[in-house]
């Protein structure tokens, strides 16, 4: 299992899912239940340098970020900046780092749970009832009331509608007229044999377009 934390840097107040997959839709539902636990979004985000958000992490005057195409849309939906920490510099995701130390050596060190279900309500409940509620070690205040008292009210309002989940992969086209998406096989014009696309997908459609241009949409089928 992994360990998903989102920390505020303000307040220290966490939130955590465990998730047994890296892939980006994974990540992407994890911020959309962590922005709805909290009721707002966070005006930026500073993510850890996973392939799921950031491709390319950038730092020089001349270079240029690359972010993953899935997380900027929903970056775009939901209204908040990515700003990913630089490659190999724990120092500047501390707290975050901190927050991940803190619950496996007290949540997990204390408790042992039956099953996955259990685990995490159980994480709920320990967020809650007791990291929470203690006094920050920096900032010498309950994580939960900073929160609620100046945090919770600068956060940007949730959208209206929430966000459909979304991935994209580059594909070729192969000599029968097909891309693949794990293991599923959807068709492009002749004229793309042996040329990358790019899909678009959703749980019940795959879009194909190249370079940036629409080609065609279909139906999303079993592998």
């Amino acid at each position: 299992a992994w360990l998903f934390v989102m920390t505020l840097g303000f307040s220290r107040h966490m939130v955590a899912r465990i998730v047994f997959d890296q892939k980006v839709e994974t990540w992407l539902r994890l911020h959309i239940q962590c922005f709805e636990e909290l009721g707002g979004v966070p005006k930026t985000i500073v993510p850890d340098n996973l392939k799921a958000a950031v491709i390319r992490a950038a730092f020089g005057v001349d270079e240029e970020t690359a972010l993953n195409r899935s997380y900027r849309e929903l970056a775009r939906h939901y209204g908040f900046v990515v700003d990913p920490t630089p490659p190999r510099s724990p120092e500047k995701k501390g707290k975050v780092e901190r927050s991940v130390r803190y619950i496996k050596g007290n949540y997990f060190t204390a408790h042992a749970p039956t099953d996955i279900r259990d685990a995490q309500n159980g994480l709920q409940r320990w967020l809650v009832d007791i990291a929470g509620q203690r006094r920050h070690g920096t900032t010498g205040q309950r994580p939960a009331e900073v929160f609620a008292q100046s945090e919770k009210p600068l956060l940007s309002a949730l959208p209206r509608e929430r966000m459909e989940l979304v991935a994209w992969q580059r594909a070729k086209v192969h000599r029968d007229c097909h891309a693949t998406f794990r293991g599923e096989f959807y068709s492009a014009p002749w004229k793309l044999v042996g040329k990358q696309v790019e899909l678009r997908v959703t749980r019940h459609t795959v879009t194909v377009y190249h370079e940036d241009s629409y080609v065609c949409t279909h139906d999303r089928s079993s592998r």
